[in-house]
């Protein structure tokens, strides 16, 4: 078996062309919506294949997973349309899960109103595998949850363009290019009038709520998350929240001109 890096060392492993993986009270719904799916002709996520002793068992996604916007193929133009693209495919794919599913859902996070579509939670670029420029699959679907579409967009779009503060270490890209790749990524995704307007809201309640999250989470003593807060994550999402709401019209106007 081969070890995955990702941000559980020693917990994630690849056995030929399957990946077992932590499973979590949430686990057996989001296997019925990766079934959902595969049955809706979306093949870009893992298929379950078994839950066994507190772990998951699913499909290797093919594709390389780099979070790093700076490299030339992660950061490139190609791939931040594909990537918006991928996104628009698994929203289409993912309606009617939640109409249909029949069973009782639970889930990591919190659903948010109105529950439009089941959202991947985690669209960023370390959980999308790639070829060349080209966004191909999407992995760890620990973080789905009901929510709007444009919610999901809002973080993802966040983390691609990326929304970031440049002074903080490792943003590629200055605020005009940020604000070219925000536009981008939602033309690639197919972003309608009323979702564009709605981002720069939308992003500041979805930092939000991470952030709320994340200190939930530390205070009930979760080790990785008490790590985060130590190193300053939290303190990254809480300057880019000032970064965003100063730039809230220039991000509109760029969007929807």
């Amino acid at each position: 078996m081969l070890e995955l890096e990702g941000g559980r060392a020693g917990r994630i492993w690849r056995d030929g062309d399957s990946v077992t993986r932590p499973a979590g009270a949430w686990t057996p719904t989001v296997h019925r919506f990766l079934r959902h799916l595969h049955d809706a002709g979306f093949s870009a996520a893992p298929m379950p294949l078994a839950l066994e002793g507190g772990q998951e068992i699913v499909t290797y996604v093919e594709g390389r997973v780099c979070e790093d916007l700076a490299d030339p193929a992660t950061g490139s133009l190609a791939m931040l349309a594909s990537a918006g693209a991928l996104l628009r495919r698994f929203h289409d794919a993912a309606r009617g899960f939640l109409e249909s599913d029949g069973e009782e859902q639970r889930w990591m996070l919190p659903p948010q109103e109105p529950c439009e579509i089941v959202c991947h939670g985690d669209f960023a670029p370390f959980n999308v595998a790639t070829v060349g420029e080209a966004a191909v699959g999407i992995i760890d679907f620990d973080a789905s949850h009901p929510a709007p579409a444009v919610w999901d967009l809002a973080y993802a779009v966040y983390r691609w363009a990326p929304l970031s503060d440049p002074t903080h270490d490792g943003v590629a890209f200055g605020t005009e290019e940020q604000l070219r790749r925000a536009r981008l990524f939602c033309d690639a995704y197919g972003a309608d009038e009323n979702d564009r307007r709605q981002l720069p809201d939308m992003i500041v309640r979805r930092l939000r709520a991470l952030l709320d999250f994340m200190h939930a989470r530390a205070n009930a003593g979760d080790a990785t998350f008490v790590e985060d807060i130590n190193v300053g994550d939290s303190d990254i999402y809480i300057r880019d929240l000032d970064y965003i709401r100063q730039r809230s019209d220039r991000l509109i106007s760029v969007l929807i001109d």
